[in-house]
């Protein structure tokens, strides 16, 4: 535990080292050109990055462009002739991909009975290789992922904020931030972020009860002090003892009487307790503008949030694949937001992942900036959604953001209140582990996601016929044995943080078609949506003459 803590403590100390340079460097005064120019490019900045990898034959993905038979020369004349989403589609279905579990090297590559060998480092890029340092919520047993990125590729992330704040006016008040401290950098990146825009944050909020998580809690304060001497104008974080969202609903409601406009910025079921507790305590938060992150932002979430007064506007992107998508103020409905064209290409392809009731939309992405931190090409995210073209009249589609993806939502992770467990690891836990320790056999436990009053819930449901003696201990065991999973750590003190799961002796619930799932997401119901027909890339055999 010392060494580790030595360890963290090394790593935090760049990190600030790092998040201080930043802060210094200038925004860029002319984002909207630099914007319009990526998307114009983007073509082009695909193909230039296609280009480097397939020059490395022992690359995974050059590998994979030959066994489905395309060339370089193939995949231009595909992209020039059909477009970039066209062409991504036809690589999909010969086999151009990658799963989550692929990219991140939990599985081999096996493509036409060939094994392709691949560490996460051949992913990376060199020039999006930097200082900046985040860390996916990794367990204690070691499986957090690296991602390790330039500070021209931080600074560019800057041009969509400032497009962000000119879409919703965000100078205009105060913002407050109710996000993690670390080992997540979320937090302390979205407070430094806020800063660089000069809309400092006004005070962070976080998840954090008395004499636990002393190192971190140390370590950010160690990490704010650092940058408040750089000159960032960044609050310290207030903790909020056990789940107890009172605080910051008193607070804005407070701020409101005074004649300040407030936006905030936190997890979906964050901002959703926030807006419980404000109904309870019969205080006006009305008028409050949230952007929710995290997680799904489902219509019942919704519901409640705008119960309470409250706007709510989602965004999407993760620790791995970055931002992917911002919405406009028009997109008050539903879970969609404009795709972020100029650094990212979004498609979809039907999968059935086995814990929903029927094929889903899988979307994967594709990277287009050369200083990214990784290549990605048709990497699955893990989660699902529906893209199609943007009608509304904003900041984001004037600058050519004129793609949308709604109805987003995880199948081979859950994300219950913004953190990611592999899916596969807690089936075989929920098969195997629980029964083997606890009498039963595989069907008498389930995992579901469900809709709290006020946040998603994760409830462990045991059947009547196991015999269980202490479902009480069957859930401390479960808990105990997520932690040790990839992403177990921080998703199972999130849970606990926020009294967000319990257990039920109840008969699990059966699909539509009376197939048992041993987990059961929120986003089970939703079907495949009928995609047209992808056309063909051109290959040598002259496929697409």
């Amino acid at each position: 535990m010392i060494r580790q803590a030595l360890v963290d403590g090394f790593k935090f100390l760049m990190m600030g080292e790092a998040l201080s340079r930043l802060y210094r460097m200038p925004v860029d005064p002319n984002y909207r050109a630099t914007i319009e120019t990526y998307i114009k490019n983007r073509e082009s900045n695909f193909l230039a990055i296609a280009k480097g990898v397939l020059a490395n034959p022992r690359h995974p993905y050059s590998q994979l462009f030959e066994i489905a038979g395309c060339t370089f020369a193939d995949l231009e004349t595909g992209v020039k002739r059909n477009g970039l989403e066209p062409t991504l589609h036809s690589l999909l279905s010969e086999g151009v991909y990658l799963t989550l579990d692929e990219f991140r090297c939990n599985t081999e590559i096996v493509r036409g009975g060939k094994h392709i060998p691949a560490t996460m480092k051949d992913w990376d890029t060199s020039a999006g290789n930097g200082p900046l340092q985040t860390f996916s919520s990794g367990s204690s047993s070691g499986k957090s992922q690296r991602t390790a990125s330039s500070l021209e590729y931080a600074n560019y992330g800057m041009a969509g904020g400032q497009v962000l704040i000119d879409e919703f006016d965000v100078r205009v008040g105060l913002t407050i931030v109710v996000l993690p401290i670390l080992p997540t950098s979320m937090g302390i990146g979205s407070c430094l972020g806020i800063a660089r825009l000069r809309a400092a944050p006004e005070r962070w909020f976080a998840l954090g009860s008395a004499g636990r998580n002393l190192h971190y809690k140390a370590a950010t304060a160690a990490l704010v002090a650092r940058l408040r001497l750089a000159g960032a104008k960044i609050p310290f974080p207030s903790y909020l003892e056990q789940g107890d969202f009172s605080p910051v609903a008193e607070f804005i409601a407070r701020r409101k009487r005074e004649g300040v406009h407030t936006q905030i910025m936190g997890m979906v079921s964050s901002i959703a307790r926030i807006a419980a507790a404000a109904i309870d305590l019969g205080v006006d938060i009305g008028g409050t503008r949230a952007m929710v992150t995290g997680e799904s932002l489902t219509d019942a979430k919704r519901e409640l949030i705008e119960s309470a007064g409250v706007q709510v506007f989602p965004s999407y992107g993760t620790s791995e694949f970055g931002s992917i998508g911002a919405p406009c103020r028009q997109m008050n409905t539903g879970n969609r937001v404009h795709i972020a064209q100029a650094s990212v290409a979004l498609v979809s392809r039907p999968v059935d992942e086995g814990w929903s009731d029927e094929p889903v939309e899988s979307l994967h992405i594709t990277s287009l900036l050369s200083f990214a931190p990784r290549t990605l090409i048709n990497v699955e995210i893990g989660d699902t959604g529906v893209i199609e073209p943007a009608s509304c009249d904003c900041e984001f589609s004037r600058l050519g953001y004129t793609l949308q993806v709604r109805d987003i939502a995880a199948i081979s992770k859950i994300r219950g209140q913004g953190y990611t467990l592999r899916a596969p690891e807690i089936v075989k836990l929920l098969e195997e582990g629980l029964a083997q320790r606890f009498g039963g056999r595989p069907g008498d436990y389930q995992l579901a996601e469900v809709e709290g009053r006020a946040q998603t819930e994760m409830v462990l449901r045991i059947h009547p016929r196991a015999g269980v003696k202490s479902p009480e201990e069957v859930l401390r065991y479960f808990l105990t044995e997520c932690r040790r999973t990839y992403g177990g750590s921080m998703t199972v003190l999130q849970w606990t943080e926020s009294n967000g799961a319990r257990v039920e002796v109840v008969e699990p619930v059966l699909a539509a078609s009376g197939k048992f799932r041993a987990i059961r997401l929120l986003a089970a119901n939703q079907a495949a949506t009928a995609k047209p027909e992808p056309k063909p890339i051109a290959t040598a055999a002259g496929s697409g003459q």
